[in-house]
């Protein structure tokens, strides 16, 4: 199978959601309730991988969001990324209500996934490693078990040989829950139009155990996080800005030439900053959460805001500030991409 015809099996045969609320024994969505049961491995080790993966190089929560993105409910074929890229009048009426759904986990992926502070040397990179991290981990369930159970999946063809019980689970509301398994006097399903006659009585037959490939997988999964964990502390900044910042430099060498932030409040107050001997350019990186710059009073300005203006109120104009000041003038680049507010108060 070529990988092309792999990612393509990987996508149709991807395990559903099963929240509670349909029988799961789900967390938050019934994602890792449903990456156990198609993969046929404790959910509770699905649950760990998105921890560790968060805990170490981050991106578990973004790979979390992305996997409620793509995974359709339980008895349904259609997942919220799904459902608000297709027209409304070829969606059903349960799966219209995905919609508003989907629209809030895609906002809050692309929050948490970093690509907005990719650029700024921060928490983005090694989110996106660990994002790729859990992607890997997929593919060698994959590889393990490459046909889900019979009935799990809406439309899935070739379902595994071996029998697994979903009558726990419930479709969601809107749709009967037909029979999805064969009965045991019908192991082929060729008449599926009687499968509501009773069963026979069981017998008890020695349960054949399945080979725990799942260690195989998971320390394969747990290594790669480690070496990505590695490379990213090896290429990638290893000093990251978080919590509140208050800056007032009031010399030149107090005065530095980037002030970052990755996450939390940033405040910058050149205010009482004296005049320069030589021309100077300091660079303001605003991450997620509130950034407020305060220009100089008695220092010539030139303001540079960039055209990225990314999510939140902005208020920042470019221009020429303190030109009747004496002294050297300071150049100020304010970056974009910000993930809330961002306001930049001149002094005059």
């Amino acid at each position: 199978m070529s990988l092309q015809e792999t990612i393509t099996r990987m996508w149709e045969t991807r395990p559903p959601r099963i929240p509670s609320d349909q029988g799961g024994n789900a967390k938050v969505a019934g994602v890792a309730e449903g990456i156990g049961v198609r993969y046929q491995i404790d959910p509770a080790i699905v649950r760990i991988a998105f921890v560790v993966a968060t805990l170490s190089v981050g991106g578990g929560v973004a790979a979390y969001l992305l996997a409620w993105l793509c995974m359709p409910r339980y008895g349904m074929s259609v997942a919220p990324i799904q459902a608000i890229a297709r027209p409304s009048d070829r969606l059903d009426d349960v799966e219209k209500k995905e919609r508003p759904a989907g629209w809030w986990l895609l906002i809050f992926f692309v929050l948490f996934s970093g690509v907005l502070t990719l650029g700024t040397g921060g928490l983005g990179a090694t989110a996106l490693l660990g994002i790729v991290a859990l992607l890997v981990a997929w593919w060698g369930l994959h590889l393990k078990e490459p046909l889900p159970p019979a009935g799990l999946i809406t439309q899935a063809p070739d379902p595994m040989p071996q029998p697994v019980d979903l009558s726990g689970f419930t479709y969601p509301e809107g749709y009967d829950t037909p029979r999805q398994t064969p009965p045991a006097w019908d192991p082929l399903g060729t008449a599926p139009f009687a499968w509501d006659l009773p069963e026979p009585p069981p017998r008890e037959t020695p349960k054949k155990k399945r080979p725990k490939i799942w260690l195989w997988v998971f320390g394969g999964f747990a290594v790669t996080l480690l070496l990505v964990s590695l490379a990213a502390s090896w290429f990638l900044p290893r000093n990251y800005d978080v919590g509140e910042q208050n800056h007032a430099p009031t010399t030149t060498e107090q005065l530095a030439d980037n002030y970052n932030s990755d996450v939390g409040e940033l405040t910058l107050d050149l205010r009482g900053l004296e005049s320069l001997d030589s021309a100077r350019t300091v660079a303001v990186h605003p991450g997620i959460g509130e950034t407020t710059v305060y220009l100089p009073q008695d220092v010539p300005t030139t303001l540079v805001c960039s055209e990225n203006e990314g999510l939140g109120d902005r208020s920042c104009a470019s221009g020429q500030y303190n030109d009747d000041a004496a002294g050297a003038e300071l150049t100020l680049h304010i970056g974009g991409g910000q993930v809330g507010e961002l306001e930049v108060i001149p002094t005059r």
